[in-house]
């Protein structure tokens, strides 16, 4: 039987790193109440697609983010100046979820910096772009980052600086096993080069892992994923 989490209200932005450029720390937000009912299903089941975590289905039109760890984290929306407005930075407790509507950008996309120190200078990085195909449709692609936190510089392929890595990572678009919508999954204290970014472009290598998805079935990130 799935479970229902609480959500956490957005915050806002600066800047992304892949789809929009650098960020700008915004101010400290405490924990809020959610403003509306609508919530992240997280389920019991494993999914059957290889991935290893239990089901995460996102809201529809917005992005979330699941923190199933046992500590809190600091969420900040970052964009550039033309994307949709947004929230400031945040705190998000434990077991508990960030949710946003999703945001359009002229230029770029958003980037959800997510850190254990308040100065998020060390930011795991879960980053969409809402791309319009057609007058009445849109797509979402959405992709996992490490570049901001990971330590690789001689070959250490460190990533135990990344907010949630210690109890791995995953990103889901639209429902469990949906085939239009790939998910991507991180374990836990291992290093991450196929199913998310760390290396610039993917080193421009095919079969990038950047996730395609109806942008009305919404996208979901969790953090600690293997904790459920």
């Amino acid at each position: 039987m799935p479970i229902d989490i609480k959500q956490i209200p957005p915050k806002d932005a600066s800047s992304a790193s892949s789809p929009a450029g650098p960020a700008a720390l915004a101010t400290l937000s405490s924990v809020l109440p959610s403003p509306d009912s609508s919530t992240v299903v997280l389920g019991a089941s494993v999914n059957g697609n290889g991935n290893p975590y239990k089901v995460v289905v996102p809201v529809a039109g917005s992005a979330s983010v699941v923190n199933s760890c046992d500590y809190p984290v600091y969420i900040l929306s970052a964009g550039n100046p033309s994307c949709d407005p947004g929230q400031e930075r945040q705190l998000i407790a434990a077991k508990s979820t960030y949710t946003e509507k999703m945001r359009k950008c002229a230029e770029g996309g958003i980037s959800l910096k997510v850190a254990k120190a308040e100065d998020m200078l060390q930011p795991m990085q879960f980053e969409y772009t809402v791309v319009g195909v057609s007058p009445n449709q849109n797509i979402v692609y959405y992709d996992i980052s490490y570049l901001d936190c990971m330590k690789n510089a001689n070959g250490e392929q460190d990533l135990s600086a990344c907010a949630g890595h210690d109890g791995g990572i995953q990103a889901a678009g639209g429902a469990s096993n949906d085939p239009g919508c790939k998910d991507y999954h991180c374990l836990a204290n291992e290093w991450c080069d196929q199913q998310a970014y760390v290396v610039p472009e993917f080193d421009y290598k095919p079969n990038a892992p950047v996730g395609g998805c109806d942008f009305d079935k919404g996208i979901a990130f969790e953090l600690c994923a293997g904790n459920r």
